[in-house]
C-alpha cells in the first residue's frame, strides 16, 4: 500500500541562543516554516548526508538523495505543506553532539501527529540526521481503527517480480556473497505480500530466508523437482497471507516430468503457481499468484510455455484472480505477452522503463520483468525499482517490479 508521506526535515536555524536545546528548538520551528514555503533549496542543502526519513507506512524508509529525487518536483511546483508544533521535547545527549526530539503537530489534512528523530551537530551546525512521522491513533478508537487497517490490507496485495541472478555466477564484485544482503535489504525495504524470484538456487533461497523473518516459500527445483538446479519460488508474508495450495510443473508436453524441455528450449523451464486468502478478514478473497522464467533463447517456446500456464493455472483457479508475474525474457508488446494481454490479463506498468541491465544500472527500455494483473482488478502504483550501485555493486543485473493491486469484491469466486 502506498500512502501519500509528509515528512518535515530541516531548515537551518538563523537565529541561535547559544543553548544547544535553542537551537534544536529554532532548528525545528524554522524547519516548518520552511515546508510551508516550498522552499526546496534551504530545505535540501542542510540536511546531513546520511540523513533518513520515515512515513507513516511501513516501507515509507527513504535515504536523503531518494526522498529528494521524490519531493523536490513537489516542491518546486509551488507546493508546500504545514504541520502547527503544539508541544516539543530537546534532549541532549552526552557528549554534546546528538539531540533527541519529540514533538506534537497538528495538521487540517492529518489531524494530530507526532514528530520524532535526532540532529547532529556539524562544524557547529545542527542539522536533521532523522524524522519519522507518525499519525497518531487514538487508544478509544483503536479497536475500529485495526479494523479497518485490516480491511484494507485484505483488499490490497503487493506483488513483487525480482530475478536475482543466480547465486554460482562469476560475476566479480557482483557475485552472490556481495550481493545477498543487498538483495534481502530491498526486499525488506518493499514489505511485498508476495514475492516471485527467477534464477534462484537453494543456497541463495536458504540465506534469503534466514535473512526475511515473517515469510514462507513455496518452488521446487526445476533439475529433479526437489533441490537442484533454479527455482522460481513464491515468498509470502505469513503475517497477512495463508497458503492454500502450490504446485510447480515443467513447462513443456511433460509437465509433472522434473527436467523435462520439450518447446525448443534447450534448458528446462518451470512455472510455479500458489493460491492464498488474506488472514485477517471475515470474507478472504483468493487469488493465485504464478511466477514464472520462460527461455532467454527460443520464441516458439516462449508462446508454447505461455499459453501452457493459461490453460493450467485457469483450470486451478475456480474463478479466483490470477496474477503472473517473472522474467519472460520478452519485451511487453511481443508474442507471448500478447497471449496474455489479448485474453484478460493488464500489464502493471506502462511505458518505456527497463529491468535488465546486466550490472551497469542502465536498462534502457528493456523491460522484460513483468506483472500481469486480471483486466478486472485495479493496479493502484506500479514502479521499477531502481537502486543499487554503491560501490559497483549491485543486487542483481535484473531490476524488479513492485505493483500495489485492489482485489475488487464480487469479482472472484
Amino acid at each position: 500500500m502506498r500512502f501519500f508521506a509528509i515528512f518535515v526535515c530541516l531548515v537551518f536555524a538563523s537565529v541561535s541562543s547559544g543553548e544547544p536545546e535553542a537551537e534544536v528548538e529554532a532548528l525545528l520551528s524554522q524547519m516548518h516554516e520552511a515546508t510551508k514555503a516550498a522552499d526546496a533549496d534551504t530545505y535540501f542543502n542542510l540536511f546531513t548526508d546520511d540523513a533518513v526519513f520515515f512515513g507513516t507506512d511501513i516501507w515509507e524508509r527513504w535515504p536523503l538523495d531518494e526522498f529528494e529525487a521524490l519531493y523536490r518536483p513537489y516542491m518546486e511546483s509551488g507546493r508546500g505543506w504545514w504541520f502547527q508544533m503544539r508541544d516539543r521535547h530537546v534532549t541532549i545527549q552526552p557528549g554534546g553532539s546528538v539531540a533527541l526530539f519529540d514533538e506534537t503537530l497538528y495538521s487540517d489534512a492529518y489531524g494530530q501527529c507526532r514528530g520524532t528523530g535526532a540532529c547532529r551537530l556539524e562544524d557547529g551546525t545542527w542539522k536533521i540526521a532523522s524524522y519519522h512521522l507518525d499519525i497518531t491513533m487514538p487508544n478509544g478508537i483503536a479497536d475500529e481503527l485495526v479494523s479497518l487497517i485490516r480491511q484494507y490490507e485484505a483488499s490490497h496485495i503487493e506483488l513483487m517480480t525480482f530475478n536475482i541472478r543466480y547465486g554460482t555466477a562469476n560475476d566479480g564484485l557482483n557475485a552472490w556473497p556481495n550481493r545477498r544482503g543487498l538483495v534481502a535489504e530491498l526486499i525488506r525495504a518493499e514489505a511485498p505480500d508476495v514475492l516471485g524470484l527467477q534464477e534462484a538456487l537453494r543456497l541463495q533461497i536458504d540465506e534469503l530466508a534466514e535473512e526475511l523473518p515473517g515469510y514462507a516459500w513455496v518452488g521446487a527445483g526445476r533439475d529433479d523437482g526437489a533441490e537442484a538446479g533454479e527455482f522460481t519460488p513464491i515468498f509470502y508474508s505469513t503475517d497477512k497471507l495463508r497458503l492454500i495450495n502450490h504446485h510447480t510443473f515443467w513447462l513443456s508436453d511433460t509437465p509433472d516430468v522434473p527436467g523435462s524441455a520439450t518447446y525448443g528450449n534447450t534448458i528446462p523451464r518451470i512455472c510455479t503457481w500458489a493460491s492464498f486468502e488474506p488472514i485477517h478478514t471475515d470474507d478472504p478473497q483468493r487469488f493465485i499468484v504464478a511466477n514464472v522464467h520462460l527461455d532467454h533463447q527460443s520464441p516458439e517456446s516462449r508462446l508454447k510455455a505461455i499459453r501452457q500456464i493459461r490453460r493450467t493455472i485457469t483450470a486451478e483457479a475456480n474463478n479466483a484472480p490470477i496474477f503472473i508475474i517473472g522474467d519472460f525474457n520478452c519485451l511487453p508488446d511481443s508474442e507471448p505477452v500478447r497471449e496474455l494481454t489479448d485474453n484478460g490479463w493488464k500489464p502493471s506498468l506502462e511505458g518505456d522503463v527497463g529491468t535488465f541491465h546486466s550490472f551497469t544500472g542502465n536498462a534502457g527500455s528493456r523491460r522484460i520483468d513483468l506483472i500481469l494483473v486480471p483486466n478486472e482488478h485495479t493496479v493502484e502504483q506500479a514502479e521499477v525499482i531502481t537502486v543499487g550501485g554503491e560501490r559497483g555493486i549491485w543486487p542483481s543485473d535484473h531490476f524488479p517490479v513492485h505493483a500495489t493491486v485492489t482485489l475488487n469484491p464480487n469479482i472472484a469466486e
